[in-house]
């Protein structure tokens, strides 16, 4: 790595990030056949220091340093933008994109292993983002350069079955329209304008309620109500999920309090939780404090999970499973048959609800091999104590159906809507 007449950081040995800028557009111009530009950053390094000191907090920036600059033939020059974000500028060689993100790849998750297996509380993970830098784009503005290396790597920061992403032009026009709606999430944080719904569940026989599912719901800024799929998957890549899954949660909790004290019947009440929720250093530990110093017991609440959320590290996801069954929570598996791992997961997953996607059941009831699918799966369920519900119950006829297989127990628009925590609240609680 090339580092000449200059001042450098203490701490990494980098050059700072004016004269990395400079320099590297000279070489990049003069002096390169296949540049590439590489942001690192290292997930959880702000818990890492709050664990075990800021002193080994630099130990660990000194490592990696060393790891992907110094003694890493493909960097040509380096820099620290932030404390735990590093700007690479790589020669790939004879390399492409693909082999060049698989390269990099097994380090990190080497990196990182040797780093979890030393510091286990911590869990960091590295992640990048590569831009390849092809003669289109050679006259481009360094800081143009470095801004795509970063849409790549934010554009997996909460997918933890990936640790490299390489640029592509559909992933800026993302980040513009994350531009839109993280903050207008803030200003919906500020207003009260996250409204909590309840779609409710019913037994069959006897069409008697069972429960509800919380549910989000943003109003804009013109008060215009947003679904879901406009917002969600934003929030998990900028990490801001947890923030609306624990303003949903905390309603919940004071709306629990709020009907037990008043003297109603509680229902049980099931809670989304996102991958990212596993992640946030102590946020399972704090959603238990705060249920059990309301006085609701805990089997009135229940956590909803999907398949995406065990994608990697499956054993620091159950430990935090098992804290909660431990503590007297349901847990269930959402959205059960939408994807492939599904089964595998039931065998190794602490769940205790199985909730049937509704395109599985739906695809399931058209022919007679689908219906006995169904059947055989809920028998085999029930057999080893799983409750199962069957979402997205339209009709009569897919009640009649999914009765007949075995499943008792339905969410769907033929029952009832998500409802406004206040209308849910008139119709099934205030009876």
């Amino acid at each position: 790595m090339r580092i000449e007449n200059t001042t450098v950081e203490p701490l990494t040995r980098l050059p700072h990030v004016d004269y990395f800028k400079q320099k590297a557009g000279r070489i990049i111009q003069n002096e390169m056949k296949n540049p590439a530009i590489i942001s690192l950053d290292i997930s959880n390094f702000k818990y890492f220091n709050q664990m075990y000191g800021y002193e080994a907090g630099d130990r660990l920036i000194e490592r990696c340093v060393y790891r992907y600059c110094h003694m890493n033939t493909d960097c040509v020059l380096a820099c620290r933008i932030y404390v735990d974000h590093i700007i690479i500028l790589a020669e790939a060689g004879r390399m492409d994109v693909e082999a060049l993100c698989n390269k990099y790849d097994t380090m990190n998750r080497k990196f990182s292993n040797e780093i979890n297996q030393e510091f286990p509380r911590a869990r960091i993970r590295v992640y990048m983002g590569v831009f390849m830098i092809e003669d289109a784009y050679a006259d481009e503005d360094m800081n143009d350069m470095i801004d795509k290396a970063q849409y790549a790597r934010r554009s997996i920061k909460t997918n933890y079955a990936c640790t490299v992403a390489a640029y592509t032009e559909s992933m800026k026009n993302r980040v513009k329209n994350e531009a839109g709606v993280i903050p207008m999430f803030y200003s919906a944080l500020e207003n009260d304008r996250i409204k909590v719904f309840i779609q409710p569940k019913f037994a069959i026989d006897g069409h008697k309620l069972i429960g509800g599912e919380a549910l989000s719901r943003i109003a804009d800024d013109n008060g215009n109500i947003m679904p879901p799929n406009t917002y969600i998957d934003i929030l998990e890549r900028s990490g801001l999920i947890t923030r609306l899954d624990n303003y949903v949660i905390q309603k919940i909790i004071e709306l629990q309090k709020k009907w037990m004290e008043q003297g109603y019947e509680l229902s049980t009440i099931s809670m989304n939780l996102s991958r990212m929720d596993f992640w946030e250093p102590g946020f399972i530990q704090k959603i238990d404090e705060q249920i059990r110093k309301s006085g609701v017991p805990a089997k009135f609440f229940e956590f909803e999970l999907t398949e995406t959320i065990f994608c990697e590290n499956l054993s620091h996801i159950i430990e935090q499973i098992e804290f909660l069954k431990g503590h007297g929570y349901k847990i269930s598996m959402d959205d059960f048959g939408s994807g492939y791992n599904s089964l595998y997961l039931l065998g190794t997953v602490p769940v205790d609800v199985i909730k049937f996607d509704r395109g599985f059941v739906t695809n399931s009831l058209k022919v007679e091999a689908g219906r006995s699918i169904l059947k055989n799966l809920l028998n085999t369920f029930k057999n080893i104590n799983f409750d199962v519900i069957c979402e997205g119950i339209e009709s009569e006829e897919e009640e009649k159906i999914v009765y007949e297989c075995g499943c008792n127990a339905v969410q769907g628009f033929l029952y009832d809507r998500p409802l406004p925590y206040e209308i849910y609240e008139q119709k099934y609680v205030l009876r």
